[in-house]
């Protein structure tokens, strides 16, 4: 019997009954909970199936986040449908390179509600795989880029629009920016006189971090299908070969503009430091691991991106940072904590992490848009 982790009522969880309400063949054997992920509860099931291992992964949708967690798993369905289609129509290798979720028994649904009125999903365990929190070999890094820019080629064509809004206004810095700017009216806890400096700095950026929503507003931007957590450990790796195998994590799937998906991928890949180090002067743009992520990024989608999408490639790279610094500071200063803190100044040098990180983006400018026409 194994226990749910701290925040779900802390009731006892047999994960074999789990699993039997899935259509998965074989014999349970086992099961422990994985240390992956902050927001849904993911755990290991292994099953013999004619003396052969066959693994799975099941997760707990964290409803407190996925509000509907339905909607989430239509949009994945989608998604992944389409992306098996096209791969199967052009007769293309990997053909798992996203994962399809086991249905239920009962309903054909792909997932299951518990007896709590719980939402699990269950998928295929990739044998021989890993992923990576963090990068430093190029290659890797490359590989990361290829298969986010491969979900993106393989999905043009989608209509967006088909997606429901899962997380309403996620990239919408507009929105973010009105209400950092609520909070900071509001200064609740006192803390404004405090950060005057990061709020002066943020605010002096708005108008170039709020432009890709103006576009999208507009309608000069095209709406994409965006993963939206275009992290490393979202991409498995085969342990031997390092070939990216697939794509993972499509709960955030939603519309947007393509430059979300490459500037938050390079936000996080290429930041010399972690987003929490307070050393903020070494926080800088690796641009080796810049190029090595691009390199892999736009040579998948080059063929299908506007002249609007080329121009404003790296704009996505500063609003992805300035919308993350914007959103750390207003849980500081309003008292919120949506991103968890280990102490209470850690919003703070997120913050001043990431406007570093902002200032030298602007300063590189010329060299990150250079970088990304030699691969255009």
């Amino acid at each position: 019997m194994i226990q749910y982790s701290v925040g779900y009522r802390g009731v006892d969880l047999d994960i074999k009954q789990i699993c039997d309400l899935f259509s998965i063949d074989g014999q349970y054997v086992d099961s422990h909970e994985l240390n992956t992920g902050i927001i849904n509860n993911t755990y290991f099931a292994k099953y013999l199936r004619d003396g052969v291992d066959k693994n799975y992964i099941l997760q707990r949708i964290n409803k407190k986040v996925f509000t509907e967690p339905e909607k989430v798993m239509e949009n994945i369905v989608r998604v992944t449908n389409y992306v098996r289609e096209r791969i199967e129509e052009n007769n293309m290798s990997s053909k798992k390179f996203v994962l399809r979720a086991f249905l239920s028994r009962s309903s054909g649904k792909p997932f299951v509600i518990d007896k709590e009125g719980e939402y699990w999903r269950c998928y295929r365990f990739i044998p021989n795989s890993v992923t990576y929190d963090t990068v430093s070999d190029g290659k890797i890094i490359e590989g990361v880029g290829t298969a986010f820019g491969r979900f993106q080629n393989l999905l043009d064509g989608f209509d967006a629009n088909l997606l429901h809004v899962t997380i309403p206004n996620f990239h919408n810095t507009v929105k973010r920016y009105e209400k950092f700017k609520s909070v900071i009216k509001e200064d609740s806890i006192g803390k404004v006189k405090e950060v005057k400096t990061e709020i002066e700095k943020l605010l002096s950026f708005e108008g170039k971090a709020t432009k890709l929503q103006k576009y999208l507003d507009a309608e000069m931007l095209p709406l994409r299908v965006t993963h939206n957590d275009t992290k490393c450990n979202n991409v498995s790796f085969d342990k031997d070969t390092g070939e990216a195998l697939a794509v993972l994590d499509l709960d955030t799937v939603m519309a947007g503009a393509i430059a979300y998906d490459f500037g938050d991928a390079i936000r996080f890949i290429a930041n010399t430091l972690l987003e929490d180090d307070p050393n903020y002067d070494g926080v800088l743009l690796d641009e080796s691991k810049y190029e090595a992520f691009t390199k892999g990024f736009i040579t998948q989608v080059k063929g299908s991106l506007t002249e609007i999408e080329k121009q404003t490639m790296n704009l996505g790279v500063f609003t992805m940072t300035v919308e993350l610094a914007v959103r750390f500071l207003t849980d500081y200063v309003s008292g919120e904590n949506y991103f968890k803190i280990k102490y209470p100044e850690h919003n703070l040098v997120r913050t001043r992490n990431q406007i570093a990180l902002a200032e030298d983006i602007i300063r590189k400018e010329k060299n990150l848009d250079d970088i990304i026409s030699k691969y255009l």
